[in-house]
Parts: structure tokens; sequence; C-alpha cells
């Protein structure tokens, strides 16, 4: 592997620990309270919270666009993005079902919140060695 490589992996693990950091809590509720109150700042700054999506992003259009592991996270991680958003604004809303609100306040096992730092790094690992 390339230093290069390495270099976007140990950067890639940085951003993801800070993104795991700031939406920590205990339940996916308070997950979805701790993005919405970046969301009601200004959904900018939301969206500058995700410095692992731009770094993925810069990954992929460095390589040139090509592969399909570098597409599959740059999809996951929109998917993750978009699908907090939805959530945040069908909860405000009042729109969820109670089967999905009794969801949200299920606790969150403490590991959960972390995985993101192994498979997005392990994905992008992957692509390097295709």
């Amino acid at each position: 592997m390339e230093n290069m490589h390495i270099y976007f992996l140990l950067a890639l693990i940085l951003c993801e620990l800070f993104e795991s950091r700031w939406q920590q809590a205990p339940t996916m509720g308070g997950i979805l309270e701790n993005i919405s109150r970046y969301y009601h700042r200004n959904i900018f700054i939301l969206f500058l919270m995700h410095p692992s999506f731009y770094l993925v992003l810069y990954i992929f259009l460095y390589y040139g666009g090509h592969g399909i592991w570098l597409s599959i996270v740059l999809v996951m991680k929109a998917a993750d993005i978009v699908s907090k958003l939805w959530m945040v604004k069908e909860l405000e809303k009042g729109r969820l079902s109670p089967e999905f609100r009794a969801m949200l306040s299920m606790p969150v096992p403490h590991w959960m919140p972390w995985i993101n730092v192994v498979i997005y790094p392990a994905l992008v690992a992957l692509s390097f060695m295709n």
C-alpha cells in the first residue's frame, strides 16, 4: 500500500472518530436530537459536521472516479446523512409511527455509534487493494 493510501485511511479514521463523537448518545432519539441541534443552527453547518463524506468524495475523485468499493462507500455515506435528516424532519412533523417512536427510545449499544470507524476505512482500504 502506498504512503498516500495510509494518509487517506488515517484521515478517514480521524474524521469518523469526530463524527461518532459528536453524534454519540444513549438512544437513537438522542442521536437524532444531536443532529437536529446542528440542523436548526444551519443546514450547512450540519453538512460540515460530516467531513468523512467530503474526504471520501475527494478520494473518489483523486483516483479518477473509478472503483466499485469507493462508489459504495460514497453512496453509503450519502444515504446515512440523508436518512438521518429525513428522520429528524419526520420526527419534528410528528409523522413517525408509534412503533418507530418507541424504537427511538431503545438504548443503543455502546459500540454501535463507533462501528463506522471500522467499516468505512476497511471498505476504502479494500478499494485501494483493487
